[in-house]
């Protein structure tokens, strides 16, 4: 069984618009539509949307039999839970961020066919930049060859993120792999893709829009 959760529940707090940000409408569409999309075409069995309670008249027109809403939680891993308990426990499942709206099939196919029990596949790409770190005012580089940006779908078995989040509740993790990290089982990088921004500010909008219109 192939499952999926998209997790459209975040608070856009640095979005400045006044709304959530997988809600704009972002080359004629809402932002979460494009990845949804992309499971839809790969035949996905199961996808769970992961929304807040006051908006879930917004994705109530995409619910189907295999397409689920799962409401979100206080954190980001509250809510992938919520979503993750009503799948099969011994499902292999892509946890993507509705934010993130040039998800590729490629990326899709890659971090799913290498998910195995035990493990979590994390798509990222090095870093570009010079880096430095900030310590007690200084600020050294770092070599920037051991820099990854992370990037999201991850994959992993259903029960053993379940398992985990329950675990390490008391702590709050940034994404999936955390927890893998923490009861340390292996985590898995893969190549990811530049394209594939998540939006965070008004202007992440305006340049994935410029994006588009160039093709690029």
């Amino acid at each position: 069984m192939k499952s999926a959760v998209i997790v459209c529940a975040g608070n856009s707090t640095r979005f400045s618009r006044g709304m959530n940000k997988v809600l704009y409408p972002l080359g004629g569409k809402r932002v979460f539509s494009y990845s949804l999309d992309i499971f839809k075409k790969l035949n996905f069995d199961l996808i769970i949307l992961v929304v807040k309670r006051e908006e879930e008249e917004f994705f109530k027109e995409e619910i189907s039999e295999n397409i689920k809403i799962a409401y979100g939680g206080s954190r980001r891993q509250d809510s992938v839970l919520n979503a993750i308990d009503l799948i099969p426990q011994n499902s292999p499942v892509l946890i993507h961020d509705g934010a993130r709206p040039f998800l590729t099939e490629r990326l899709v196919e890659e971090v799913f066919s290498k998910i195995r029990p035990g493990r979590c596949i994390v798509p990222a790409i090095k870093s570009e930049d010079t880096i430095r770190i900030e310590n007690g005012g200084k600020y050294a580089l770092f070599d920037r060859n051991r820099v990854f940006r992370i990037q999201t779908p991850q994959g992993c078995v259903a029960g053993e993120l379940s398992q985990l989040y329950k675990r390490f509740s008391h702590l709050d993790l940034l994404d999936d792999a955390a927890a893998f990290e923490l009861a340390n089982l292996e985590v898995e990088i893969v190549e990811g893709e530049k394209r594939n921004l998540k939006i965070t500010t008004y202007e992440d909008v305006k340049m994935l829009e410029a994006m588009m219109k160039i093709g690029s």
